[in-house]
């Protein structure tokens, strides 16, 4: 296993902090800084194994545990009122929120730790988010309005890239596929919830045909007779990178948010020509999936591309591919293809920036 590195943090604004891992500096020449947002019930430490592969690659990795994940600073009053809210714009409200803070802690941290800034998609920052993650870096994309002009102004000299890797459909305002019916969700005990969950997600699943789009080529359910991600993990090992705790409460009413909050929200993302024309027009957006992933979320990317052609079924009569966009179907790799093969999910994540 890697050598254990240290939490570092940095404060974004009035009482929140974000924490993080961070492989380090990269001697020599530019390096390009990849940032990740963890998904559902995971925190910054499930990359833990792609730091020492970083330099290697010229890349700097750097992990952050989002809010509700201890140490980094939970949610307050305010925040829960948006995410519990019935209304649109209360969870629009608290999903610009949580764009901010990470828009201006990607600001800070190239600030503070003088990285190379972007010379096309060499240097600057990659942001990529994991699963649930991606909600966050499509919240950054879509609410680049609503940055400080300081914060606004320097971003634009670092990012570069988003990467939404293994999103589901809900996070981008697309309906689940027909019939999905995840009995996870009906159980009440935390820890069991999660464990139901990871061994669902953490599988390795064969397709009939991951590039038909067809939904009867997909398996959503049944994983390969192998064992799952992190199986050699003790309990209390895996529960070093995971919280049952957030993972039931704030982590499932993230899931929960509207709908059409999300599709609003891709929208602007992507589908949004004056937003796109206004702020950081030069920003490239990636969707990748792997192969051995659950089955909604290949369905999610097929679906995607359906809307990339024509966009205004979804997300309405005005909405207009707006953005540089491009997906990526992996042939290899389950959900956890960073934890299984580190090297190659590296090797995935460069191809997919360089698209």
């Amino acid at each position: 296993m890697p050598t254990p590195m240290q939490l570092e943090s940095l404060t974004v604004s009035d009482g929140v902090s974000y924490y993080y891992f961070d492989s380090g500096d990269v001697p020599g020449n530019t390096y390009t800084t990849m940032v990740f947002v963890p998904g559902m019930g995971f925190n910054g430490g499930v990359f833990r194994k792609l730091f020492p592969l970083a330099a290697a690659h010229r890349l700097r990795i750097v992990s952050l545990y989002r809010r509700d994940y201890n140490p980094t600073t939970s949610f307050r009053d305010a925040d829960l009122a948006g995410l519990t809210s019935p209304t649109v714009e209360g969870q629009e409200g608290f999903l610009r929120s949580q764009a901010i803070d990470i828009a201006t802690f990607l600001v800070m941290f190239a600030r503070e730790q003088h990285i190379p800034p972007a010379e096309g998609t060499n240097g600057g920052i990659a942001l990529l988010g994991w699963s649930l993650g991606s909600s966050h870096i499509h919240a950054v994309v879509a609410h680049l309005d609503a940055l400080p002009s300081d914060v606004l102004s320097d971003l634009e000299k670092y990012l570069h890239t988003v990467i939404c890797h293994d999103v589901s459909g809900v996070f981008i305002g697309i309906p689940h596929p027909p019939g999905l019916s995840m009995e996870y969700w009906s159980e009440t005990d935390a820890e069991k919830k999660l464990k139901l969950f990871h061994a669902w997600v953490a599988g390795h699943f064969l397709h009939k045909n991951i590039k038909s789009g067809s939904i009867d080529d997909l398996e959503f359910y049944k994983s390969l007779d192998k064992p799952h991600s992190m199986h050699e993990l003790s309990p209390g090992e895996l529960a070093e990178l995971t919280s049952a705790k957030t993972f039931s409460t704030s982590d499932t009413l993230l899931v929960s948010i509207q709908l059409d909050v999300f599709r609003a929200m891709t929208r602007r993302a992507i589908f949004d020509t004056a937003l796109a024309e206004k702020f950081l027009p030069n920003l490239r957006v990636r969707y990748m999936c792997g192969g051995a992933s659950p089955g909604t979320i290949v369905w999610t990317l097929h679906r995607l591309r359906e809307c990339l052609a024509d966009p205004k079924p979804i997300y309405g009569p005005d909405a207009e591919k707006a953005r540089d966009v491009k997906l990526m179907l992996q042939t290899e790799g389950n959900h956890f293809i960073f934890w299984d093969e580190p090297e190659v999910a590296l090797e995935q994540y460069i191809a997919t920036i360089n698209l």
